[in-house]
């Protein structure tokens, strides 16, 4: 009880939208330039209750040996991909985000596949799933993802209440109902923001904010110090969704034999989809035709023009993203178009 009054006054000066004064905010600041959050410490979240939140969402994701892809692997690597790129920011990073929106995103990079059934939306829309009909074609996978991430959060929440009388037990700790609903809502929004269909026009739009605060700014190197205001709000808002997303798309990103490894899986997926579609008489959606794909060429068109323009624009925003990961990129790039070169010329 005295650790929790304690807190109470710690917390006085943050509001219900999780805002913190200058002073609060930098201090915790230093700690997430450490590598830490201590998002559970901020928000009164017991132990059993983070352990208990990732058992139950892992038991949502399908194993490997059912979804090559789209698994429990695949969540714990956004996680860590996602507060890797938060921590390239450092303390501008800390300091731009309270710690509830950095909880957010961490709880939607957490949620973001989940009850994935190992199949595209493509496939949804063209076999008139149920899912298709449900979320009436439109970011079919994304919306069932946001809706199980609503369910699972609630379902956690009434469980502990009902065994503890106690909501503090909870991933959402004691949050207040503006909060949670903060959460929900930031959380429902970053979600949908990995849908692969508005990566071009999301591109688009960052590109336009960024290109709006640098024309403000003569040191590139505090960008995320200027991001704040009502000026480039808008730039803020979409910042960590869009990290998100590219947290979702690093694989060409990372070191190459792990790289490696996350294609194979990609492509393994693809092709039961490809069987699938066969199958029952579907077309078979780009990509997945286990005959004629052109892996070395798919990932070379995948890299190229998806997901370098979209890193080249983070490290804009983040410098640290430059050195790192667009120089691991660079390499796989190369690995890529030598194996496309071999294909060529067995031809």
């Amino acid at each position: 009880r005295r650790m929790i009054d304690e807190k109470e006054s710690k917390n006085s000066d943050q509001n219900q939208n999780g805002e913190n004064n200058s002073d609060d905010q930098a201090d915790k600041s230093t700690d997430a330039w450490n590598g830490g959050y201590f998002l559970p410490d901020e928000f009164e979240v017991a132990p059993r209750a983070v352990c208990r939140f990732l058992r139950k969402v892992e038991k949502e994701y399908s194993p490997r040996k059912v979804n090559p892809y789209h698994n429990n692997i695949h969540a714990a690597d956004v996680i860590q991909s996602t507060h890797a790129l938060i921590q390239m920011g450092g303390v501008d990073m800390a300091l731009a985000y309270t710690p509830l929106e950095t909880y957010s995103i961490l709880l939607a990079a957490a949620l973001h596949d989940v009850k994935h059934p190992g199949t595209n939306n493509n496939y949804q829309v063209n076999k008139m799933t149920e899912l298709s009909l449900t979320y009436n074609d439109n970011s079919v996978l994304e919306n069932m993802h946001a809706s199980k991430a609503s369910h699972i959060l609630l379902a956690l929440e009434d469980k502990n209440e009902a065994n503890n009388g106690d909501c503090n037990t909870g991933i959402l700790g004691a949050m207040t109902q503006e909060q949670k609903k903060m959460i929900r809502t930031s959380m429902i929004r970053s979600i949908l923001s990995t849908d692969m269909s508005r990566h071009f026009s999301e591109v688009a739009k960052m590109t336009r904010h960024v290109e709006a605060l640098e024309e403000n700014i003569a040191d590139e190197s505090n960008f995320l110090t200027h991001i704040g205001g009502d000026k480039h709000v808008k730039l803020r808002e979409k910042m960590l969704p869009f990290i998100l997303h590219l947290a979702d798309i690093s694989n060409p990103t990372k070191p190459h034999d792990v790289s490696k490894e996350w294609a194979d899986c990609v492509y393994d997926e693809f092709f039961l989809q490809g069987d699938k579609e066969a199958l029952e008489d579907l077309p078979i959606s780009p990509l997945c035709h286990r005959a004629t794909t052109n892996r070395p060429e798919a990932q070379v068109g995948f890299m190229n023009f998806v997901v370098k323009p979209a890193f080249v624009l983070l490290a804009r925003c983040l410098p640290n993203v430059e050195s790192v990961v667009l120089r691991q990129l660079e390499e796989n790039f190369n690995y890529w178009e030598d194996e496309k070169a071999k294909v060529i010329n067995e031809e």
